[in-house]
Protein backbone atom coordinates (compact mmCIF):
# COMPACT_ATOMS: atom_id res chain seq x y z
CA UNK A 1 0.00 0.00 0.00
CA UNK A 2 2.72 2.16 0.62
CA UNK A 3 4.85 2.28 -2.21
CA UNK A 4 2.18 2.78 -5.28
CA UNK A 5 3.63 4.97 -7.41
CA UNK A 6 3.47 8.99 -8.33
CA UNK A 7 -0.28 9.19 -8.26
CA UNK A 8 -1.84 12.77 -10.55
CA UNK A 9 -1.34 15.97 -8.49
CA UNK A 10 -3.26 18.69 -8.52
CA UNK A 11 -2.98 20.69 -11.52
CA UNK A 12 -3.06 16.92 -13.60
CA UNK A 13 -6.44 16.63 -12.08
CA UNK A 14 -7.34 19.68 -12.79
CA UNK A 15 -6.76 20.14 -16.87
CA UNK A 16 -8.55 16.65 -16.77
CA UNK A 17 -11.70 18.06 -15.12
CA UNK A 18 -14.42 19.49 -17.73
CA UNK A 19 -16.49 20.80 -15.30
CA UNK A 20 -13.97 23.11 -13.42
CA UNK A 21 -14.90 26.47 -12.53
CA UNK A 22 -11.84 28.78 -14.38
CA UNK A 23 -12.80 31.57 -11.18
CA UNK A 24 -12.13 28.57 -8.55
CA UNK A 25 -9.46 27.39 -10.49
CA UNK A 26 -7.20 30.01 -10.56
CA UNK A 27 -8.25 30.46 -6.69
CA UNK A 28 -7.19 26.78 -5.75
CA UNK A 29 -4.73 25.84 -8.35
CA UNK A 30 -2.61 28.98 -9.01
CA UNK A 31 0.20 27.43 -6.85
CA UNK A 32 0.66 23.99 -6.14
CA UNK A 33 1.79 24.50 -2.78
CA UNK A 34 -0.98 26.30 -1.55
CA UNK A 35 -2.93 22.94 -1.92
CA UNK A 36 -4.04 21.77 1.55
CA UNK A 37 -6.39 21.43 4.30
CA UNK A 38 -7.55 25.08 5.46
CA UNK A 39 -6.88 26.42 8.71
CA UNK A 40 -10.38 27.75 9.54
CA UNK A 41 -11.75 26.01 13.00
CA UNK A 42 -10.97 29.21 15.75
CA UNK A 43 -11.40 28.99 19.79
CA UNK A 44 -15.46 29.65 19.87
CA UNK A 45 -15.92 26.69 16.37
CA UNK A 46 -13.25 24.33 18.31
CA UNK A 47 -14.94 24.65 21.66
CA UNK A 48 -18.31 23.97 20.25
CA UNK A 49 -17.01 21.12 17.95
CA UNK A 50 -15.30 19.06 21.00
CA UNK A 51 -18.94 19.88 23.06
CA UNK A 52 -20.77 19.28 20.44
CA UNK A 53 -19.11 15.63 20.09
CA UNK A 54 -19.17 15.31 23.87
CA UNK A 55 -22.66 16.21 24.31
CA UNK A 56 -24.16 12.56 22.43
CA UNK A 57 -26.84 10.38 23.16
CA UNK A 58 -25.17 8.81 26.39
CA UNK A 59 -26.68 11.66 28.37
CA UNK A 60 -30.14 10.67 27.77
CA UNK A 61 -29.86 7.04 27.66
CA UNK A 62 -27.08 5.81 30.82
CA UNK A 63 -28.11 7.87 33.59
CA UNK A 64 -30.20 5.03 34.79
CA UNK A 65 -27.32 2.55 35.10
CA UNK A 66 -25.48 4.76 37.02
CA UNK A 67 -28.20 5.48 39.72
CA UNK A 68 -29.15 1.63 39.59
CA UNK A 69 -24.95 1.00 40.23
CA UNK A 70 -25.13 3.62 42.63
CA UNK A 71 -27.90 1.64 44.61
CA UNK A 72 -30.26 4.68 43.88
CA UNK A 73 -27.98 6.94 46.39
CA UNK A 74 -28.23 10.11 44.78
CA UNK A 75 -24.78 11.78 46.34
CA UNK A 76 -22.93 8.61 45.12
CA UNK A 77 -24.54 9.58 41.74
CA UNK A 78 -23.70 13.00 41.20
CA UNK A 79 -20.00 12.10 42.66
CA UNK A 80 -19.90 9.37 39.88
CA UNK A 81 -20.60 12.08 36.94
CA UNK A 82 -18.01 14.72 38.51
CA UNK A 83 -15.45 12.03 38.84
CA UNK A 84 -16.12 11.70 34.69
CA UNK A 85 -15.19 15.14 34.15
CA UNK A 86 -12.55 14.34 36.48
CA UNK A 87 -10.77 11.93 34.00
CA UNK A 88 -12.02 13.61 30.97
CA UNK A 89 -10.11 17.29 31.81
CA UNK A 90 -7.22 15.40 32.93
CA UNK A 91 -6.92 13.50 29.76
CA UNK A 92 -7.71 16.43 27.66
CA UNK A 93 -4.58 18.03 29.12
CA UNK A 94 -2.21 15.10 28.50
CA UNK A 95 -3.70 15.46 24.45
CA UNK A 96 -2.95 19.06 24.87
CA UNK A 97 0.84 18.28 25.14
CA UNK A 98 0.52 15.78 22.24
CA UNK A 99 -1.47 18.32 20.12
CA UNK A 100 0.98 21.44 21.03
CA UNK A 101 4.21 19.91 20.57
CA UNK A 102 2.92 17.40 17.05
CA UNK A 103 0.81 20.03 15.30
CA UNK A 104 -0.68 17.06 12.73
CA UNK A 105 -4.05 15.72 12.97
CA UNK A 106 -5.27 12.18 13.37
CA UNK A 107 -5.21 12.29 16.99
CA UNK A 108 -4.34 8.41 18.58
CA UNK A 109 -3.22 7.16 15.30
CA UNK A 110 -0.31 10.40 14.99
CA UNK A 111 0.40 10.07 18.90
CA UNK A 112 0.57 6.00 19.02
CA UNK A 113 2.52 6.15 15.28
CA UNK A 114 5.23 9.01 16.70
CA UNK A 115 5.61 7.06 20.10
CA UNK A 116 5.08 2.55 19.65
CA UNK A 117 5.69 3.16 15.65
CA UNK A 118 3.51 2.18 12.69
CA UNK A 119 2.45 -1.36 12.96
CA UNK A 120 0.29 -0.30 16.54
CA UNK A 121 -1.02 3.03 14.72
CA UNK A 122 -2.15 0.99 11.69
CA UNK A 123 -4.76 -0.60 13.99
CA UNK A 124 -7.25 2.13 14.48
CA UNK A 125 -7.58 3.31 10.82
CA UNK A 126 -7.84 -0.73 10.26
CA UNK A 127 -9.90 -0.93 13.09
CA UNK A 128 -12.09 2.37 11.86
CA UNK A 129 -12.63 0.74 8.40
CA UNK A 130 -13.94 -2.92 9.21
CA UNK A 131 -15.21 -1.97 12.48
CA UNK A 132 -16.74 1.57 12.76
CA UNK A 133 -18.71 1.11 16.05
CA UNK A 134 -19.31 4.36 17.39
CA UNK A 135 -20.66 6.08 14.08
CA UNK A 136 -22.96 3.46 13.33
CA UNK A 137 -24.37 3.18 17.10
CA UNK A 138 -24.80 6.78 16.88
CA UNK A 139 -26.85 6.34 13.85
CA UNK A 140 -28.80 3.41 14.65
CA UNK A 141 -29.79 5.40 18.20
CA UNK A 142 -30.89 8.25 15.56
CA UNK A 143 -32.91 5.88 13.83
CA UNK A 144 -34.03 4.92 17.11
CA UNK A 145 -35.59 8.05 18.50
CA UNK A 146 -36.61 9.24 14.92
CA UNK A 147 -38.91 6.28 14.47
CA UNK A 148 -40.19 5.65 17.30
CA UNK A 149 -42.61 8.43 18.05
CA UNK A 150 -44.57 6.80 14.98
CA UNK A 151 -45.53 3.61 17.43
CA UNK A 152 -46.20 4.57 20.38
CA UNK A 153 -47.82 1.35 20.99
CA UNK A 154 -45.61 -1.11 19.68
CA UNK A 155 -41.77 -1.66 18.95
CA UNK A 156 -40.94 0.38 16.18
CA UNK A 157 -39.64 -1.98 12.57
CA UNK A 158 -36.09 -1.86 12.71
CA UNK A 159 -36.20 -2.09 8.75
CA UNK A 160 -37.60 2.03 8.96
CA UNK A 161 -34.79 2.51 11.79
CA UNK A 162 -31.98 1.21 9.90
CA UNK A 163 -33.11 3.23 6.69
CA UNK A 164 -33.87 6.45 8.47
CA UNK A 165 -30.11 5.95 10.23
CA UNK A 166 -28.81 5.14 6.44
CA UNK A 167 -30.22 8.58 5.50
CA UNK A 168 -28.33 10.53 7.98
CA UNK A 169 -24.85 9.03 7.61
CA UNK A 170 -25.31 10.00 4.35
CA UNK A 171 -26.83 13.16 4.71
CA UNK A 172 -23.72 13.97 6.68
CA UNK A 173 -21.08 12.78 4.59
CA UNK A 174 -22.49 14.42 1.77
CA UNK A 175 -22.36 18.00 3.80
CA UNK A 176 -18.94 17.18 5.34
CA UNK A 177 -17.74 16.32 1.04
CA UNK A 178 -19.09 19.62 0.30
CA UNK A 179 -17.20 22.18 2.89
CA UNK A 180 -15.27 21.87 6.11
CA UNK A 181 -17.15 25.25 6.80
CA UNK A 182 -20.31 23.67 6.27
CA UNK A 183 -20.51 20.99 8.27
CA UNK A 184 -18.46 23.25 11.30
CA UNK A 185 -21.37 25.72 10.54
CA UNK A 186 -23.81 22.94 11.50
CA UNK A 187 -22.24 21.71 14.29
CA UNK A 188 -22.07 25.32 15.63
CA UNK A 189 -25.62 25.57 15.57
CA UNK A 190 -26.75 21.98 16.01
CA UNK A 191 -24.81 22.37 19.57
CA UNK A 192 -25.99 25.54 20.29
CA UNK A 193 -29.40 23.56 20.27
CA UNK A 194 -28.40 21.17 22.36
CA UNK A 195 -27.32 23.75 24.85
CA UNK A 196 -31.20 24.88 24.27
CA UNK A 197 -32.96 21.32 24.87
CA UNK A 198 -30.38 20.68 28.23
CA UNK A 199 -31.70 24.31 29.43
CA UNK A 200 -35.14 23.41 28.73
CA UNK A 201 -34.77 20.17 30.25
CA UNK A 202 -33.06 22.10 33.46
CA UNK A 203 -35.88 24.94 33.15
CA UNK A 204 -38.38 22.62 33.27
CA UNK A 205 -37.40 20.48 36.20
CA UNK A 206 -37.05 23.89 38.36
CA UNK A 207 -40.70 24.88 37.23
CA UNK A 208 -41.61 21.15 38.55
CA UNK A 209 -40.43 21.67 41.72
CA UNK A 210 -41.35 25.10 42.61
CA UNK A 211 -44.97 23.53 41.97
CA UNK A 212 -43.82 20.13 43.32
CA UNK A 213 -40.89 20.21 45.66
CA UNK A 214 -41.95 17.23 47.38
CA UNK A 215 -39.82 14.79 44.80
CA UNK A 216 -36.40 16.93 45.23
CA UNK A 217 -36.78 17.34 48.80
CA UNK A 218 -37.01 13.41 49.34
CA UNK A 219 -34.04 13.19 47.29
CA UNK A 220 -31.41 15.49 48.02
CA UNK A 221 -32.54 15.85 52.15
CA UNK A 222 -30.55 12.69 52.38
CA UNK A 223 -27.40 12.30 49.80
CA UNK A 224 -25.70 9.82 51.52
CA UNK A 225 -28.04 7.07 52.98
CA UNK A 226 -25.55 4.45 54.39
CA UNK A 227 -28.15 1.89 54.00
CA UNK A 228 -27.72 2.80 49.78
CA UNK A 229 -24.10 2.89 50.07
CA UNK A 230 -23.52 -0.08 52.15
CA UNK A 231 -25.14 -1.91 48.96
CA UNK A 232 -23.13 -0.70 46.74
CA UNK A 233 -20.23 -2.98 45.04
CA UNK A 234 -17.25 -2.69 43.48
CA UNK A 235 -18.58 -4.79 40.41
CA UNK A 236 -21.30 -2.67 40.08
CA UNK A 237 -19.83 0.77 41.05
CA UNK A 238 -16.98 -0.02 38.08
CA UNK A 239 -19.59 -0.45 35.37
CA UNK A 240 -21.07 2.80 36.43
CA UNK A 241 -18.15 4.45 35.61
CA UNK A 242 -17.50 2.83 32.55
CA UNK A 243 -20.99 4.23 31.19
CA UNK A 244 -20.27 7.62 32.75
CA UNK A 245 -16.55 7.63 30.69
CA UNK A 246 -18.25 6.62 27.68
CA UNK A 247 -21.23 9.64 27.86
CA UNK A 248 -18.17 11.51 28.53
CA UNK A 249 -15.97 10.24 25.54
CA UNK A 250 -14.90 12.78 22.76
CA UNK A 251 -12.76 14.96 24.79
CA UNK A 252 -10.45 14.81 22.13
CA UNK A 253 -12.12 15.74 19.16
CA UNK A 254 -9.94 18.95 18.26
CA UNK A 255 -6.92 16.45 18.08
CA UNK A 256 -7.78 14.63 15.34
CA UNK A 257 -8.15 18.15 13.25
CA UNK A 258 -5.63 19.58 13.92
CA UNK A 259 -4.07 21.10 11.49
CA UNK A 260 -7.42 22.84 10.48
CA UNK A 261 -7.20 24.75 13.48
CA UNK A 262 -5.63 28.04 13.40
CA UNK A 263 -3.09 27.39 16.05
CA UNK A 264 -2.44 24.12 18.07
CA UNK A 265 -2.72 26.28 21.16
CA UNK A 266 -6.50 26.73 20.14
CA UNK A 267 -6.71 23.04 20.54
CA UNK A 268 -5.35 22.90 24.67
CA UNK A 269 -7.80 25.73 25.32
CA UNK A 270 -10.57 24.80 23.75
CA UNK A 271 -10.54 21.74 24.68
CA UNK A 272 -10.25 22.52 28.31
CA UNK A 273 -13.02 24.91 28.39
CA UNK A 274 -15.26 22.38 26.26
CA UNK A 275 -14.59 19.86 28.99
CA UNK A 276 -15.64 21.76 31.87
CA UNK A 277 -19.13 23.13 30.15
CA UNK A 278 -20.10 19.55 29.31
CA UNK A 279 -19.10 18.91 32.71
CA UNK A 280 -21.39 21.29 34.29
CA UNK A 281 -23.89 20.32 31.33
CA UNK A 282 -24.28 16.73 32.66
CA UNK A 283 -24.41 17.91 36.56
CA UNK A 284 -27.18 20.09 35.80
CA UNK A 285 -29.08 17.86 33.30
CA UNK A 286 -28.82 14.94 36.37
CA UNK A 287 -29.98 17.14 39.00
CA UNK A 288 -33.30 18.43 37.01
CA UNK A 289 -33.87 14.51 36.04
CA UNK A 290 -33.72 14.03 40.13
CA UNK A 291 -36.00 17.08 40.81
CA UNK A 292 -38.73 15.25 38.90
CA UNK A 293 -38.29 11.95 39.38
CA UNK A 294 -37.59 9.59 42.22
CA UNK A 295 -34.77 7.21 42.10
CA UNK A 296 -36.35 4.20 41.17
CA UNK A 297 -38.49 5.69 38.58
CA UNK A 298 -35.11 6.83 37.18
CA UNK A 299 -33.21 4.13 37.62
CA UNK A 300 -36.19 1.69 36.14
CA UNK A 301 -36.44 3.87 32.96
CA UNK A 302 -34.66 2.87 29.74
CA UNK A 303 -34.61 6.20 28.32
CA UNK A 304 -34.68 8.49 31.19
CA UNK A 305 -35.64 11.50 29.54
CA UNK A 306 -38.62 10.05 27.72
CA UNK A 307 -39.88 9.02 31.37
CA UNK A 308 -39.02 12.94 32.54
CA UNK A 309 -40.77 14.57 29.79
CA UNK A 310 -43.74 12.03 30.06
CA UNK A 311 -44.31 13.03 33.80
CA UNK A 312 -44.02 16.66 32.43
CA UNK A 313 -45.32 17.10 29.52
CA UNK A 314 -47.50 13.65 28.63
CA UNK A 315 -49.00 14.10 25.20
CA UNK A 316 -46.12 16.49 24.05
CA UNK A 317 -43.42 13.88 25.47
CA UNK A 318 -42.13 13.28 21.39
CA UNK A 319 -40.68 16.59 21.77
CA UNK A 320 -37.77 14.58 23.60
CA UNK A 321 -37.65 12.54 20.86
CA UNK A 322 -36.99 15.35 18.38
CA UNK A 323 -34.56 16.73 21.06
CA UNK A 324 -32.21 13.55 21.00
CA UNK A 325 -32.41 13.58 17.19
CA UNK A 326 -30.94 17.10 17.31
CA UNK A 327 -28.19 15.60 19.92
CA UNK A 328 -27.43 12.61 18.06
CA UNK A 329 -27.02 14.29 14.32
CA UNK A 330 -24.81 16.72 15.62
CA UNK A 331 -22.92 13.87 17.39
CA UNK A 332 -22.32 11.90 14.32
CA UNK A 333 -21.79 14.79 12.36
CA UNK A 334 -18.23 15.75 14.56
CA UNK A 335 -17.87 12.04 15.03
CA UNK A 336 -17.79 11.63 10.72
CA UNK A 337 -14.91 14.73 10.84
CA UNK A 338 -12.88 12.88 13.05
CA UNK A 339 -12.90 9.63 11.67
CA UNK A 340 -12.63 10.78 8.01
CA UNK A 341 -9.59 12.58 9.46
CA UNK A 342 -8.16 9.76 10.58
CA UNK A 343 -8.43 7.31 7.42
CA UNK A 344 -6.91 10.71 5.34
CA UNK A 345 -3.69 11.33 7.70
CA UNK A 346 -3.68 7.32 7.43
CA UNK A 347 -3.27 7.45 3.69
CA UNK A 348 -0.93 10.24 3.59
CA UNK A 349 1.79 7.83 5.36
CA UNK A 350 0.72 5.07 3.13
CA UNK A 351 -1.06 2.73 6.02
CA UNK A 352 -4.35 2.74 3.80
CA UNK A 353 -4.46 3.06 0.08
CA UNK A 354 -3.57 6.72 -1.23
CA UNK A 355 -6.45 7.41 -3.04
CA UNK A 356 -8.19 7.98 0.25
CA UNK A 357 -5.25 10.37 1.60
CA UNK A 358 -6.56 13.05 -1.23
CA UNK A 359 -8.62 16.26 -1.23
CA UNK A 360 -11.13 17.13 -3.44
CA UNK A 361 -9.13 19.61 -5.91
CA UNK A 362 -11.85 22.62 -5.18
CA UNK A 363 -13.51 22.22 -1.81
CA UNK A 364 -10.03 20.83 -0.51
CA UNK A 365 -12.10 18.23 1.82
CA UNK A 366 -11.41 14.57 1.88
CA UNK A 367 -13.94 13.28 -0.40
CA UNK A 368 -12.82 9.84 -0.92
CA UNK A 369 -12.02 9.23 3.39
CA UNK A 370 -15.14 10.59 3.72
CA UNK A 371 -16.66 7.58 1.90
CA UNK A 372 -14.45 5.09 2.73
CA UNK A 373 -15.77 6.23 6.52
CA UNK A 374 -19.23 6.08 5.51
CA UNK A 375 -19.60 2.54 3.23
CA UNK A 376 -18.46 0.15 6.15
CA UNK A 377 -20.83 2.05 8.76
CA UNK A 378 -23.94 1.66 6.05
CA UNK A 379 -22.92 -2.04 6.20
CA UNK A 380 -22.84 -1.91 10.35
CA UNK A 381 -26.13 -0.12 10.77
CA UNK A 382 -27.84 -3.29 8.68
CA UNK A 383 -25.85 -6.02 10.45
CA UNK A 384 -25.60 -4.39 13.84
CA UNK A 385 -27.96 -3.35 16.78
CA UNK A 386 -27.31 -1.30 19.51
CA UNK A 387 -26.52 -3.35 21.86
CA UNK A 388 -24.00 -5.48 20.69
CA UNK A 389 -21.84 -2.44 18.90
CA UNK A 390 -22.41 -0.89 22.32
CA UNK A 391 -20.58 -3.60 23.70
CA UNK A 392 -17.79 -3.54 21.16
CA UNK A 393 -17.39 0.41 21.24
CA UNK A 394 -16.00 0.39 24.98
CA UNK A 395 -13.21 -2.37 24.38
CA UNK A 396 -11.79 -1.22 21.46
CA UNK A 397 -11.93 2.55 22.29
CA UNK A 398 -10.18 2.34 25.34
CA UNK A 399 -7.50 0.11 24.09
CA UNK A 400 -6.52 2.85 21.78
CA UNK A 401 -7.00 5.20 24.72
CA UNK A 402 -4.08 3.28 26.95
CA UNK A 403 -1.78 3.88 24.45
CA UNK A 404 -2.30 7.39 23.79
CA UNK A 405 -1.68 8.63 27.33
CA UNK A 406 1.12 6.09 27.42
CA UNK A 407 2.41 8.19 24.17
CA UNK A 408 2.85 11.07 26.62
CA UNK A 409 5.90 9.33 28.98
CA UNK A 410 7.27 7.55 25.66
CA UNK A 411 7.73 10.53 23.50
CA UNK A 412 9.58 12.42 26.47
CA UNK A 413 12.23 9.40 26.53
CA UNK A 414 12.32 8.67 22.53
CA UNK A 415 11.79 12.69 21.52
CA UNK A 416 13.33 14.28 24.53
CA UNK A 417 14.21 17.73 22.40
CA UNK A 418 10.78 17.83 20.99
CA UNK A 419 9.47 21.14 21.44
CA UNK A 420 6.56 21.47 23.98
CA UNK A 421 5.04 24.58 24.31
CA UNK A 422 2.99 22.79 27.21
CA UNK A 423 3.92 19.70 29.32
CA UNK A 424 1.64 18.19 31.77
CA UNK A 425 2.78 16.84 34.91
CA UNK A 426 4.35 13.72 34.61
CA UNK A 427 1.18 12.21 37.27
CA UNK A 428 -1.52 12.66 35.30
CA UNK A 429 -0.17 10.54 32.22
CA UNK A 430 0.78 7.68 34.01
CA UNK A 431 -2.89 8.33 36.23
CA UNK A 432 -4.55 8.04 32.40
CA UNK A 433 -3.06 5.05 31.29
CA UNK A 434 -3.85 3.35 34.48
CA UNK A 435 -7.06 4.22 33.86
CA UNK A 436 -7.47 3.87 30.61
CA UNK A 437 -6.09 0.38 31.20
CA UNK A 438 -8.38 -0.57 33.70
CA UNK A 439 -11.57 0.10 31.45
CA UNK A 440 -9.92 -2.30 28.80
CA UNK A 441 -9.86 -5.18 31.31
CA UNK A 442 -13.47 -4.21 33.41
CA UNK A 443 -15.61 -5.66 30.85
CA UNK A 444 -13.65 -8.82 30.51
CA UNK A 445 -14.13 -9.18 34.61
CA UNK A 446 -16.58 -11.90 34.59
CA UNK A 447 -18.49 -10.70 31.35
CA UNK A 448 -16.49 -12.38 28.62
CA UNK A 449 -18.53 -11.26 25.51
CA UNK A 450 -17.55 -13.00 22.13
CA UNK A 451 -17.54 -9.78 20.58
CA UNK A 452 -13.93 -9.09 22.58
CA UNK A 453 -12.62 -12.16 21.34
CA UNK A 454 -13.98 -10.76 18.13
CA UNK A 455 -12.20 -7.80 18.36
CA UNK A 456 -8.82 -9.19 19.17
CA UNK A 457 -9.27 -11.63 16.02
CA UNK A 458 -9.56 -7.79 14.21
CA UNK A 459 -6.59 -6.76 15.90
CA UNK A 460 -4.31 -9.92 15.13
CA UNK A 461 -6.01 -9.39 11.69
CA UNK A 462 -4.42 -5.81 11.38
CA UNK A 463 -0.94 -7.06 12.23
CA UNK A 464 -0.76 -9.55 9.35
CA UNK A 465 -2.17 -7.36 7.01
CA UNK A 466 0.20 -4.32 7.93
CA UNK A 467 3.27 -6.92 7.64
CA UNK A 468 1.87 -7.93 4.15
CA UNK A 469 1.23 -4.91 2.50
CA UNK A 470 2.90 -1.86 4.61
CA UNK A 471 6.15 -3.89 5.67
CA UNK A 472 6.94 -6.03 2.77
CA UNK A 473 5.32 -3.30 0.83
CA UNK A 474 3.12 -6.17 -1.68
CA UNK A 475 1.21 -4.53 -4.02
CA UNK A 476 -2.38 -5.34 -5.31
CA UNK A 477 -2.41 -5.94 -9.22
CA UNK A 478 -3.63 -2.79 -11.08
CA UNK A 479 -3.40 -0.42 -8.11
CA UNK A 480 -1.88 2.20 -10.25
CA UNK A 481 -4.21 2.27 -13.05
CA UNK A 482 -7.24 2.16 -10.61
CA UNK A 483 -5.90 5.09 -8.14
CA UNK A 484 -5.96 7.57 -11.39
CA UNK A 485 -9.67 6.39 -12.37
CA UNK A 486 -10.32 7.34 -9.41
CA UNK A 487 -8.66 10.52 -8.80
CA UNK A 488 -10.44 12.03 -12.10
CA UNK A 489 -13.66 9.83 -11.43
CA UNK A 490 -13.85 12.28 -7.55
CA UNK A 491 -11.90 15.13 -8.64
CA UNK A 492 -9.26 14.39 -5.91
CA UNK A 493 -5.35 15.24 -5.53
CA UNK A 494 -2.68 14.43 -3.04
CA UNK A 495 -2.34 17.87 -0.93
CA UNK A 496 1.21 19.24 -0.30
CA UNK A 497 2.07 18.39 2.98
CA UNK A 498 5.33 17.71 4.96
CA UNK A 499 4.13 14.74 7.17
CA UNK A 500 4.40 11.73 4.85
CA UNK A 501 6.38 9.26 7.28
CA UNK A 502 5.41 6.05 7.37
Amino acid sequence: MSNESEPLRHRDVMSYDATADPVQSSVTGSNSEHFRVKKEIGLASGVLITCGMMIGVGVFVSPNLVLQASNNSVGVNLIIWTSGGFVAILSSLGYSELAMSIPESGSDYTYIRKAFGPALAFLLPWMNVFLPTSDSLTALAFGQYAVQPFFPNSAAPKTAIKLIATCMLLLVAVINAVSVKWAVRVQSVITSAKFLTIAFVVASGVYFCIHDPSVAEANFTNLFSWKQIGGIHFSTISNAIYQVMWTYQGWNALCYVTEEVDHPRTVAVASVIAVVVVTISFLTINISYLLVLTPLEMASSQTVALTFANKLLGNGAWAVSVMVCIVTFGSYNCSVMMSARTLFVAARNGHIPQIFGMLHIHRTTPLTALILNALPTVVLVWIGDIETLLSTFGFVSWTFATFSSASVLVLRIKLPDLPRPYKVPTIIPIFMTAISFFFVVLPLIGNLHFLYLYAVGFFAAGFVVYFIFVRRKARLPGIDPTTSCLQKLFAVAPEDSDHNDS
